[in-house]
This record gives structure tokens, C-alpha cells and sequence, in this order.
């Protein structure tokens, strides 16, 4: 999630200071292609057909970067009702609500979710809130995820150890093995969707699901596979594909279209989603390392959603977020020195007082003081005054030059070579996301958060990083 700062004089629907999250990757509208291809012109972004072969330039920035340069198109806009620690996680939800609506339970259905991280809990909260009535049992591979799976409402619980005999209590179907103990069940699930994807979950999905069921496939693994499809056309087992977020036809049973974002957000606005809840550990970007591993070590450390929180990072090192199209007078805003127990990383980085953060100019033609975010927002009082943080193509010509070491520290931190490609690029149908940079006013949006994948985890259904996937989290 981050916060525009700037926009191109052809964006029509995004302001400066809007919160907003990624919504889709490079497509037909973004690149400008001409005749716009079927799936970009009914708005499922994710399969657009020239995803390979879009022109104009690479984007700028990712979701780890201070900035980024993207199309007013690509973007959510998110609203006030939503923390910062909801709308980190709405595209997760979007996914999951995709995936349920590519075949929505019918009531009193038996419905399987293979998988219980992330992708798989939310999706078993859509279902709780789309079809109550639905049975849903769950397979979990840690203790914790059965612990989170039950209190979300899940009907039953299935062991990686006993698969087959669990769906045989859970659905009252027939188990039957055959040579080379390849089991079979007659009866089973009327649904199952399959948030991990792996070889032996798609294997055992098609054989859990009973006569005329479907199986969606949720979790995306790249690795080739070698499957035996019997129940396909045996049992006429529906397997369906679902990737990341699109349109979809709702309310459900019209004729309406709309984006998936939207319906996630509506739901977590009416209390139907609570994606907040799965978050278990919050870190600093400059901790990166410690936090992959937490995300991969889950047996330890009982993960289930790992999220960058920038209100962790010590105020040396709050990245300078460029803020030209941002104009202000001068404000004062409170900040307090934590007094939270800190990791000794941070503990050696903040041991000087908040004050020690700002230098003065070294010279009268110096740069006014920047804005430089403080952890948490309660006592030290700083003055920011109205001060460009980089300089136009006039401002370079007029402005003085520095000689000394100190001055160059106040330099902009990026350099003059870098400028026209910043000033080109802004002029078009683009805006900037960037981490928020501005204290808000409730406590809970002091945060801003980056939702992260490791990258051992198993490719998932989100644009470009693909969080969908649950392999680890099985």
C-alpha cells in the first residue's frame, strides 16, 4: 500500500494524497495498444493476450521500492473505512474472492479447502460469508492453521497423514484401493479448492470430489507434472482455473458487472472479511532478511501473514520520499520517541536523541530542512516549512553550486542525469505511489504496511508476485 505524490497532467481519477494499492500489472490500456484485446476490454487485466508483447517503457519501482511509477490504471484507490493493515491485504482477499465465485457453493454442499495460509483462510472466510450454509472442512498442516481454520468456521478438519480416511468420515464416501494402492473414493465433495497446486494436491482433489463436482485450482506451482486424469472424464469432474482478480457478475445471479477489488473492499467494509486477522508478524524493511525467514520457517515461528510495516523504521534510515507536487506552508507535527522494547539493531541505531536526526545547512544557499518521519507520532515537535525536494530544469540553471562534503550530504539524493527521465515520465497518463510519508489521525493508519511473499513459497494467483500461492502454508 502507498500514497500518490505526484501526478501526470492527464490523470483524471487519482489525487495527490490518495491512498492506494496495486490492482493489476502492464496491459493493453496501460501500454497504450491499439485495437484493445478481448480480456482488457472486459476489464479481467490479468489475462491480457499481448502480456508479453506490450510496447513503451518497463515499469518503474516495485513493491519493495520508496517509489513507483505506474498508470492511474493499475491502481485502487482505497477509502477511509479501510486500515492501512486491511487494504495491505486486499488483494489477497480479491483473489479469494475470485476463486469462490468461479464456482460458488450451493447450500447445504460439502466444500473442501485444501490449503490454510493465507489464501487458503480467506477463502474460507468467503465462503462463510457468500454460503453460510455450506459444510466446509479444511486441510491443515500445522497446528496453528487448525487453530485459525476452527475459529473461522470450519466444519472439519482434514490430516496430511490420513487425507482419504478423513474425507471418508467428513463425507460419507466410499473408499476403494486398488493396484499399486491407488485409492479412489466414490462420493466426496461437491467443491474443492486447491490452494496450494501442487502434483499431489491436484492428484488427490480430483479423487476427493465426488461424481459431476468441480475442482478449482486456486494455487499455481511451475513445475512440470505428470498426472493421472482418470476421474476427469471418469467421474466428469470439472477443473477449473482461476487466476488472480478480474470482473465478476454481481450482485450474484445478475447481470452486473464488477471489479473484484471492489467487492473485496465492500466486503471487509461490512465486517464479512477480517483479512486484518492474519497477520502474525510485523517487521521493519531494514529486517528483511529476518522476516523472509520467518515467512519460510513456519513450523517456528507459527506465520501465517508477514507484512513490512515502515512505522518500524528507525528514523535514519525513513526513506526521503520525493514530494514536489506537494506545496505546503508551514506545519507542525508531534512525534514520540518509542517507547516500545526495540530489537538491538534498532536499539544501536536510535540511541542518539530524535534531535540528532536533523543537520543544519552548512551555507545560506543550502536547502531547507526535509521532513524526515520519526518512528511513532506523539512528543518531539518538528517545523517543516514549504520546500521543493528536487529542482526543475529552470531551478538547476539558477541554483548555486556546492563544493564542500557537507553540502553534497543535502544534495537530492538522486542525480541530474536521473531528472529529465522523472520530468518526462510525469507528463504522461501516469501517478507515483510511494509509502505514506504524512502521520494520519487515528494510530491505526500511522502504519504503512507492504504485504510480502517469500519467494520459496510456491507461485500464487496475484499479478506479478503471485502471494496467491499457499504451498508452504498447506
Amino acid at each position: 500500500m502507498g500514497e500518490v505524490i505526484e501526478v501526470g497532467d492527464e490523470v483524471q481519477h487519482l489525487h495527490v494524497g490518495d491512498r492506494v494499492i496495486l490492482q493489476s500489472g502492464p496491459n493493453c490500456i496501460t501500454s497504450g495498444a491499439q485495437p484493445v484485446c478481448r480480456s482488457c476490454a472486459s476489464g479481467n487485466y490479468s489475462l491480457c493476450e499481448r502480456a508479453n508483447l506490450l510496447p513503451g517503457p518497463e515499469p518503474i519501482g516495485g513493491g519493495w521500492s520508496e517509489e513507483m511509477l505506474v498508470h492511474e490504471q493499475q491502481l485502487f484507490r482505497i477509502s477511509s473505512e479501510l486500515s492501512d493493515e486491511q487494504a495491505v491485504l486486499l488483494e489477497p482477499s480479491a483473489v479469494a474472492v475470485h476463486a469462490v465465485l468461479r464456482r460458488l457453493p450451493q447450500p447445504g454442499e460439502n466444500v473442501l479447502i485444501i490449503g490454510a495460509g493465507t489464501i487458503g483462510l480467506l477463502t474460507l472466510q468467503v465462503i462463510r460469508a457468500l454460503a453460510p450454509s455450506a459444510t466446509v472442512s479444511v486441510m491443515a498442516r500445522y497446528p496453528f492453521q487448525i487453530e485459525q481454520a476452527t475459529r473461522m468456521g470450519a466444519a472439519h478438519i482434514l490430516y496430511p497423514q490420513d487425507s482419504y480416511q478423513g474425507v471418508e468420515r467428513a463425507t460419507g464416501a466410499k473408499l476403494f484401493t486398488g493396484m499399486f494402492n491407488n485409492k479412489m473414493l466414490l462420493g466426496g465433495y461437491e467443491v474443492i479448492y486447491d490452494t496450494i497446486g501442487s502434483r499431489e494436491t491436484i492428484h488427490n482433489s480430483l479423487r476427493w470430489a465426488r461424481a459431476g463436482g468441480t475442482v478449482v485450482l486456486a494455487g499455481l506451482s511451475l513445475h512440470t507434472m505428470q498426472l493421472d486424469l482418470t476421474p476427469i472424464w471418469y467421474q466428469e469432474i470439472d477443473l477449473i482455473g482461476t487466476l488472480a482478480h478480474g470482473m465478476e457478475a454481481w450482485p450474484i445471479g445478475s447481470r452486473g458487472q464488477r471489479s473484484t477489488f471492489s467487492i473485496a473492499a465492500e466486503m471487509i467494509e461490512n465486517k464479512q472479511l477480517h483479512p486484518e486477522k492474519l497477520i502474525t508478524h510485523r517487521f521493519a524493511l531494514t529486517n528483511y532478511r529476518i522476516a523472509l525467514s520467518t515467512a519460510t520457517a513456519k513450523s517456528r515461528s507459527r506465520a501465517i501473514k508477514v507484512v513490512f510495516d515502515f512505522a518500524l523504521l528507525p528514523a535514519s534510515v525513513v526513506p526521503n520520499v520525493r514530494a514536489s507536487a506537494r506545496r505546503r506552508r508551514s506545519v507542525t507535527t508531534t512525534a514520540a520517541w518509542p517507547q516500545e522494547q526495540l530489537s538491538t539493531h534498532e536499539e544501536t541505531i536510535l540511541a542518539t536523541s530524535p534531535e540528532e536526526h536533523f543537520s543544519q545547512p552548512a551555507s545560506p544557499f543550502a536547502p531547507e530542512p526535509a521532513e524526515v518521519p520519526l518512528p511513532t507520532l506523539q512528543s518531539s515537535i518538528v517545523e517543516i516549512e514549504e520546500t521543493p525536494q528536487f529542482l526543475t530544469e529552470d531551478q538547476i540553471e539558477q541554483a548555486p553550486s556546492f563544493s564542500t562534503e557537507e553540502q553534497i550530504e543535502w544534495a537530492p539524493s538522486f542525480s541530474t542525469e536521473e531528472q529529465p527521465a522523472i520530468e518526462d515520465q510525469s507528463q504522461s497518463n501516469t501517478s507515483v505511489n510511494s509509502k505514506p510519508r504524512r502521520p494520519r489521525q487515528s494510530a491505526k493508519s500511522q502504519k504503512t504496511t507492504e504485504d510480502i511473499q517469500a519467494p520459496v513459497e510456491a507461485i500464487g494467483n496475484t499479478t506479478g508476485t503471485n502471494p496467491a500461492s499457499d504451498t508452504l502454508e498447506e
